[in-house]
Protein backbone atom coordinates (compact mmCIF):
# COMPACT_ATOMS: atom_id res chain seq x y z
CA UNK A 1 0.00 0.00 0.00
CA UNK A 2 1.34 3.42 -0.94
CA UNK A 3 0.45 5.47 2.13
CA UNK A 4 2.42 8.63 1.33
CA UNK A 5 0.62 10.91 -1.11
CA UNK A 6 2.80 10.43 -4.18
CA UNK A 7 2.70 11.97 -7.65
CA UNK A 8 4.77 10.50 -10.48
CA UNK A 9 6.07 12.98 -13.05
CA UNK A 10 7.09 11.12 -16.20
CA UNK A 11 8.97 12.11 -19.34
CA UNK A 12 10.18 10.13 -22.33
CA UNK A 13 12.92 8.34 -20.40
CA UNK A 14 10.35 6.77 -18.08
CA UNK A 15 9.26 4.23 -20.71
CA UNK A 16 12.62 3.75 -22.42
CA UNK A 17 13.02 0.35 -20.70
CA UNK A 18 10.09 -0.85 -22.85
CA UNK A 19 11.85 0.04 -26.08
CA UNK A 20 10.25 3.43 -26.72
CA UNK A 21 12.87 5.59 -28.46
CA UNK A 22 14.07 8.87 -27.03
CA UNK A 23 14.32 11.97 -29.22
CA UNK A 24 17.51 11.17 -31.18
CA UNK A 25 16.53 7.54 -31.81
CA UNK A 26 12.99 8.54 -32.80
CA UNK A 27 14.51 10.92 -35.35
CA UNK A 28 16.49 8.03 -36.87
CA UNK A 29 13.43 5.77 -36.95
CA UNK A 30 11.39 8.39 -38.80
CA UNK A 31 14.18 9.00 -41.30
CA UNK A 32 14.39 5.25 -41.95
CA UNK A 33 10.69 5.17 -42.82
CA UNK A 34 10.97 8.19 -45.12
CA UNK A 35 14.12 6.88 -46.79
CA UNK A 36 12.52 3.51 -47.48
CA UNK A 37 9.39 5.11 -48.95
CA UNK A 38 11.46 7.50 -51.03
CA UNK A 39 13.48 4.62 -52.49
CA UNK A 40 10.32 2.70 -53.31
CA UNK A 41 8.74 5.88 -54.69
CA UNK A 42 5.46 4.99 -52.97
CA UNK A 43 3.76 7.24 -50.48
CA UNK A 44 0.93 6.04 -48.22
CA UNK A 45 -2.45 7.72 -48.39
CA UNK A 46 -1.65 9.58 -45.15
CA UNK A 47 0.94 11.73 -46.94
CA UNK A 48 -1.60 12.68 -49.59
CA UNK A 49 -4.15 13.61 -46.94
CA UNK A 50 -1.67 15.84 -45.14
CA UNK A 51 -1.09 17.90 -48.32
CA UNK A 52 2.52 18.24 -47.16
CA UNK A 53 5.57 17.40 -49.27
CA UNK A 54 7.22 14.24 -47.85
CA UNK A 55 10.39 14.67 -49.93
CA UNK A 56 10.90 18.20 -48.65
CA UNK A 57 10.11 16.98 -45.12
CA UNK A 58 12.86 14.39 -45.50
CA UNK A 59 15.40 16.91 -46.81
CA UNK A 60 14.73 19.48 -44.10
CA UNK A 61 14.64 16.86 -41.34
CA UNK A 62 17.60 14.75 -42.49
CA UNK A 63 20.06 17.54 -43.19
CA UNK A 64 19.20 19.96 -40.40
CA UNK A 65 20.43 19.88 -36.82
CA UNK A 66 17.47 18.55 -34.84
CA UNK A 67 17.61 16.80 -31.48
CA UNK A 68 14.16 15.28 -31.93
CA UNK A 69 11.11 15.28 -34.22
CA UNK A 70 9.34 17.59 -31.78
CA UNK A 71 12.14 20.14 -32.05
CA UNK A 72 11.90 19.99 -35.84
CA UNK A 73 8.12 20.49 -35.81
CA UNK A 74 8.44 23.49 -33.49
CA UNK A 75 10.39 25.20 -36.27
CA UNK A 76 8.59 23.68 -39.29
CA UNK A 77 4.89 23.88 -38.60
CA UNK A 78 4.22 23.35 -42.31
CA UNK A 79 4.97 19.66 -41.70
CA UNK A 80 2.95 19.27 -38.51
CA UNK A 81 0.43 16.72 -39.83
CA UNK A 82 3.05 14.52 -41.46
CA UNK A 83 5.30 14.77 -38.41
CA UNK A 84 2.57 13.72 -36.00
CA UNK A 85 1.60 10.82 -38.23
CA UNK A 86 5.20 9.58 -38.31
CA UNK A 87 5.67 10.01 -34.56
CA UNK A 88 2.51 8.02 -33.92
CA UNK A 89 3.50 5.33 -36.42
CA UNK A 90 6.92 4.84 -34.80
CA UNK A 91 5.84 4.97 -31.16
CA UNK A 92 2.70 2.87 -31.63
CA UNK A 93 4.83 0.10 -33.13
CA UNK A 94 6.60 -0.12 -29.75
CA UNK A 95 3.39 -0.75 -27.81
CA UNK A 96 3.91 -4.49 -27.27
CA UNK A 97 2.28 -6.52 -24.51
CA UNK A 98 5.07 -9.11 -24.38
CA UNK A 99 7.68 -6.45 -23.62
CA UNK A 100 5.67 -5.10 -20.68
CA UNK A 101 5.27 -8.59 -19.23
CA UNK A 102 8.93 -9.53 -19.70
CA UNK A 103 10.70 -6.18 -19.15
CA UNK A 104 8.40 -4.39 -16.72
CA UNK A 105 11.21 -2.58 -14.91
CA UNK A 106 10.02 0.06 -12.47
CA UNK A 107 6.41 -0.54 -13.55
CA UNK A 108 6.58 -3.86 -11.71
CA UNK A 109 7.95 -2.13 -8.62
CA UNK A 110 5.07 0.33 -8.73
CA UNK A 111 2.56 -2.52 -9.00
CA UNK A 112 4.12 -4.19 -5.96
CA UNK A 113 3.90 -0.98 -3.96
CA UNK A 114 0.18 -0.42 -4.64
CA UNK A 115 -0.87 -4.08 -4.43
CA UNK A 116 -4.05 -4.71 -2.42
CA UNK A 117 -6.16 -7.79 -1.76
CA UNK A 118 -9.39 -6.34 -3.15
CA UNK A 119 -10.04 -3.92 -6.02
CA UNK A 120 -12.16 -1.66 -3.82
CA UNK A 121 -9.07 -0.96 -1.73
CA UNK A 122 -6.99 0.28 -4.66
CA UNK A 123 -8.24 3.82 -4.11
CA UNK A 124 -6.69 3.73 -0.62
CA UNK A 125 -3.34 4.12 -2.37
CA UNK A 126 -2.39 7.78 -2.54
CA UNK A 127 -1.03 7.80 -6.07
CA UNK A 128 -1.39 10.08 -9.08
CA UNK A 129 0.49 10.20 -12.38
CA UNK A 130 1.42 13.15 -14.61
CA UNK A 131 3.02 12.14 -17.89
CA UNK A 132 4.40 13.97 -20.90
CA UNK A 133 4.53 10.72 -22.87
CA UNK A 134 2.35 10.00 -25.86
CA UNK A 135 2.46 6.24 -25.29
CA UNK A 136 -0.14 4.52 -23.11
CA UNK A 137 2.13 1.94 -21.47
CA UNK A 138 1.55 3.04 -17.88
CA UNK A 139 -2.24 3.14 -18.44
CA UNK A 140 -2.15 -0.32 -20.02
CA UNK A 141 0.06 -1.88 -17.33
CA UNK A 142 -2.16 -0.67 -14.48
CA UNK A 143 -5.33 -1.59 -16.33
CA UNK A 144 -4.16 -5.15 -17.05
CA UNK A 145 -2.97 -5.57 -13.47
CA UNK A 146 -6.42 -4.75 -12.11
CA UNK A 147 -8.21 -6.85 -14.72
CA UNK A 148 -6.15 -9.99 -14.18
CA UNK A 149 -5.18 -9.75 -10.53
CA UNK A 150 -8.82 -9.50 -9.49
CA UNK A 151 -10.30 -11.44 -12.42
CA UNK A 152 -12.78 -8.80 -13.52
CA UNK A 153 -13.92 -7.68 -16.95
CA UNK A 154 -11.81 -5.06 -18.77
CA UNK A 155 -14.40 -2.26 -18.69
CA UNK A 156 -14.91 -2.64 -14.94
CA UNK A 157 -11.15 -2.77 -14.38
CA UNK A 158 -10.74 0.47 -16.33
CA UNK A 159 -13.46 2.17 -14.26
CA UNK A 160 -11.70 1.12 -11.06
CA UNK A 161 -8.37 2.46 -12.34
CA UNK A 162 -9.75 5.86 -13.37
CA UNK A 163 -11.57 6.20 -10.05
CA UNK A 164 -8.51 5.20 -8.01
CA UNK A 165 -5.41 6.60 -9.75
CA UNK A 166 -5.59 9.86 -11.75
CA UNK A 167 -3.44 9.71 -14.90
CA UNK A 168 -2.95 12.99 -16.78
CA UNK A 169 -1.34 13.03 -20.27
CA UNK A 170 -0.53 16.72 -20.65
CA UNK A 171 0.55 16.44 -24.32
CA UNK A 172 -2.05 13.96 -25.52
CA UNK A 173 -1.70 10.28 -26.41
CA UNK A 174 -1.43 7.87 -29.35
CA UNK A 175 -5.20 7.46 -29.32
CA UNK A 176 -7.65 7.41 -26.46
CA UNK A 177 -7.17 4.29 -24.38
CA UNK A 178 -8.82 1.77 -24.02
CA UNK A 179 -11.06 2.65 -26.99
CA UNK A 180 -7.93 2.55 -29.12
CA UNK A 181 -6.28 -0.65 -27.85
CA UNK A 182 -2.68 -0.84 -26.72
CA UNK A 183 -0.64 -2.07 -29.66
CA UNK A 184 -3.18 -0.83 -32.23
CA UNK A 185 -1.49 -0.56 -35.64
CA UNK A 186 -4.30 1.25 -37.46
CA UNK A 187 -5.40 4.85 -37.93
CA UNK A 188 -1.96 6.32 -37.25
CA UNK A 189 -2.85 9.54 -39.01
CA UNK A 190 -6.00 10.29 -36.99
CA UNK A 191 -4.44 9.23 -33.72
CA UNK A 192 -1.32 11.24 -34.36
CA UNK A 193 -3.23 14.50 -34.74
CA UNK A 194 -4.26 14.24 -31.07
CA UNK A 195 -0.71 14.65 -29.77
CA UNK A 196 0.57 18.13 -29.01
CA UNK A 197 4.05 19.57 -29.33
CA UNK A 198 5.15 22.17 -26.78
CA UNK A 199 4.10 25.29 -28.73
CA UNK A 200 0.59 23.89 -29.29
CA UNK A 201 -0.12 23.64 -25.58
CA UNK A 202 -1.80 26.68 -24.14
CA UNK A 203 -0.57 28.03 -20.84
CA UNK A 204 -3.67 27.06 -18.86
CA UNK A 205 -5.09 23.88 -20.36
CA UNK A 206 -7.26 21.67 -18.18
CA UNK A 207 -4.55 18.99 -18.35
CA UNK A 208 -1.81 21.28 -17.04
CA UNK A 209 -4.12 22.71 -14.38
CA UNK A 210 -4.94 19.21 -13.17
CA UNK A 211 -1.27 18.21 -13.34
CA UNK A 212 -0.24 21.24 -11.28
CA UNK A 213 -2.88 20.49 -8.68
CA UNK A 214 -1.79 16.86 -8.34
CA UNK A 215 1.87 17.83 -7.96
CA UNK A 216 1.22 20.54 -5.40
CA UNK A 217 -1.13 18.33 -3.38
CA UNK A 218 1.43 15.51 -3.15
CA UNK A 219 3.70 14.86 -0.16
CA UNK A 220 6.29 13.28 -2.46
CA UNK A 221 7.01 13.82 -6.16
CA UNK A 222 8.93 11.12 -8.03
CA UNK A 223 10.41 12.17 -11.38
CA UNK A 224 11.49 9.68 -14.06
CA UNK A 225 12.72 10.65 -17.53
CA UNK A 226 11.60 14.29 -17.38
CA UNK A 227 13.88 16.76 -19.14
CA UNK A 228 13.01 19.97 -17.23
CA UNK A 229 12.40 22.04 -20.37
CA UNK A 230 11.69 25.58 -19.14
CA UNK A 231 8.26 25.85 -20.81
CA UNK A 232 7.11 22.59 -19.26
CA UNK A 233 8.46 23.50 -15.83
CA UNK A 234 6.65 26.85 -15.96
CA UNK A 235 3.35 25.32 -17.00
CA UNK A 236 3.46 22.75 -14.21
CA UNK A 237 3.74 25.56 -11.64
CA UNK A 238 5.37 23.26 -9.13
CA UNK A 239 9.14 23.76 -9.20
CA UNK A 240 10.17 27.08 -7.67
CA UNK A 241 13.12 29.32 -8.48
CA UNK A 242 14.08 29.57 -4.83
CA UNK A 243 15.54 27.24 -2.25
CA UNK A 244 13.23 24.28 -1.71
CA UNK A 245 15.57 21.73 -0.17
CA UNK A 246 12.97 20.60 2.33
CA UNK A 247 10.61 19.35 -0.37
CA UNK A 248 10.32 15.58 -0.82
CA UNK A 249 11.36 15.24 -4.48
CA UNK A 250 13.15 12.20 -5.92
CA UNK A 251 14.56 12.35 -9.46
CA UNK A 252 16.36 9.75 -11.56
CA UNK A 253 18.12 11.83 -14.21
CA UNK A 254 19.29 8.84 -16.28
CA UNK A 255 22.52 6.87 -16.71
CA UNK A 256 25.73 8.73 -15.99
CA UNK A 257 27.26 10.33 -19.09
CA UNK A 258 30.46 11.33 -17.28
CA UNK A 259 31.35 13.87 -14.63
CA UNK A 260 31.01 16.88 -16.93
CA UNK A 261 27.47 15.90 -17.93
CA UNK A 262 26.56 15.20 -14.30
CA UNK A 263 27.88 18.60 -13.25
CA UNK A 264 25.92 20.28 -16.04
CA UNK A 265 22.71 18.55 -14.98
CA UNK A 266 23.34 19.43 -11.35
CA UNK A 267 23.86 23.10 -12.24
CA UNK A 268 20.68 23.11 -14.33
CA UNK A 269 18.56 21.60 -11.55
CA UNK A 270 20.10 23.82 -8.88
CA UNK A 271 17.99 26.76 -10.07
CA UNK A 272 14.97 24.99 -8.56
CA UNK A 273 16.78 24.15 -5.33
CA UNK A 274 17.30 20.54 -6.34
CA UNK A 275 20.43 19.00 -4.84
CA UNK A 276 22.43 16.06 -6.20
CA UNK A 277 22.15 12.88 -4.12
CA UNK A 278 19.39 14.47 -2.08
CA UNK A 279 16.77 15.19 -4.71
CA UNK A 280 18.33 13.88 -7.93
CA UNK A 281 20.55 10.93 -8.75
CA UNK A 282 22.59 10.44 -11.98
CA UNK A 283 21.27 6.91 -12.56
CA UNK A 284 18.52 5.10 -14.42
CA UNK A 285 15.48 3.86 -12.55
CA UNK A 286 16.88 0.35 -12.02
CA UNK A 287 20.01 1.64 -10.29
CA UNK A 288 17.96 4.14 -8.30
CA UNK A 289 16.01 1.26 -6.74
CA UNK A 290 18.98 -1.11 -6.41
CA UNK A 291 21.62 1.29 -5.11
CA UNK A 292 20.00 4.39 -3.63
CA UNK A 293 16.38 4.12 -2.47
CA UNK A 294 12.88 2.91 -3.19
CA UNK A 295 10.83 6.05 -3.90
CA UNK A 296 7.58 4.12 -3.48
CA UNK A 297 8.06 3.57 0.26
Amino acid sequence: MLSKKTCLLLGAGASAHLGFPLGAKLRIDILDILRDLRNKQTWPEEFIRSEEDPLLFYERFAHGNWSSPDAFLEKHREFIKTGKYLICRCLASCEKDWIITSQGGWYDKLISSIHVNHPDKLKENKLSIVTFNYDRSIDYRLHKYIENQFEIEPSKAWDILTESIPIVHVHGTLGKYPESPYGDTTNFYERGQDIKIISEVEEKTNEFKRASDLLNEADRVVVFGFGFAPDNVRRLNYFREQEVEDRDIIIATGPSQGSAAEDSTADWLKQWGLVKNKHHYPVDTERLFNIHLNPFR
